[in-house]
């Protein structure tokens, strides 16, 4: 039997628009000053069947991603500087997708008003009380294979997508075609980086090198998963090096030829 909470998106999508970019919360909060380092920030028109995908993450020079543990938000790497260009990437997109473990380390989600916020999740177990969902514009989902959906929370905006694991390049062609996405911004963890990755489905990354050391053997860096084979190594280009104070904002592209 078809649990009544995975919605059906499709009849969503008729009920509520997704704002196109650069229609989200034009907000620029004097907390967050000084301004991003990407005053004329464009990016390329999406391909037909998927939307455009970039990355943003910060880490330390030694490469670690969290400031604390797995589970507590990340607060002491970026710069305020870095909170605001964060800011201004989130109001160039109509989606954005982080990981479940994002999800339940993030008190409260503060992405521009309106912009479709999508959780990963193997196994649909998050809390519908979170931030994440009860945010009072747009829509919220969460992205999880099929086999998932019995023992996932209840009351939760299923996306099933894939069988036994996501299929992404599905997903993606869904959130494209039906929710009219054209540039989708992933904010880590590094698992999902990993798997969007290991697809070949990022077109640009952006990092910023805050000046610090964490050291960790174990612990999370931009992406993760299995490592690729020899030979197979993914090539970038550098868009641009910022060096602003201590931090440095990069931006590379996806090589494709």
């Amino acid at each position: 039997m078809e649990r009544a909470d995975v919605l059906d998106w499709r009849g969503a999508l008729r009920r509520a628009a997704v704002p196109r970019a650069g229609q989200g919360d034009a907000r620029t909060p004097g907390s967050l000053t000084p301004v991003t380092v990407y005053p004329d920030l464009e990016f390329p028109a999406a391909p037909p069947e998927r939307p455009y995908v970039f990355i943003n993450m910060v880490s330390t020079i030694d490469g670690k991603t969290i400031s604390g543990e797995r589970h507590e938000p990340v607060t002491q790497l970026g710069s305020r500087r870095d909170h605001a260009t964060m800011h201004d990437l989130e109001r160039h997109v109509q989606a954005i997708l982080i990981g479940a473990e994002t999800v339940r380390a993030t008190p409260v989600i503060n992405w521009p008003a309106g912009v479709l916020r999508l959780a990963a999740s193997r196994t649909g177990r998050l809390d519908p009380n979170a931030s994440f969902f009860q945010c009072s514009t747009g829509e919220a989902w969460v992205v999880l294979p099929q086999d998932a959906v019995a023992a996932a929370t209840p009351g939760l905006p299923l996306w099933p997508v894939g069988q036994s694991e996501v299929d992404w390049e599905t997903f993606l062609r869904e959130l494209r075609i039906h929710k009219k996405v054209t540039h989708l911004l992933v904010e880590g963890g590094s698992e999902i980086n990993a798997e969007f990755l290991r697809r070949d489905l990022v077109d640009e990354l952006f990092l910023t090198l805050a000046p610090k050391i964490r050291l960790g053997r174990d612990l999370p860096t931009y992406a993760g998963g299995e490592p690729l084979p020899p030979g197979h190594l993914m090539n970038f280009d550098l868009v641009s090096c910022r060096p602003v104070e201590n931090e440095v904002f990069l931006r590379y592209r996806r090589r494709t030829a």
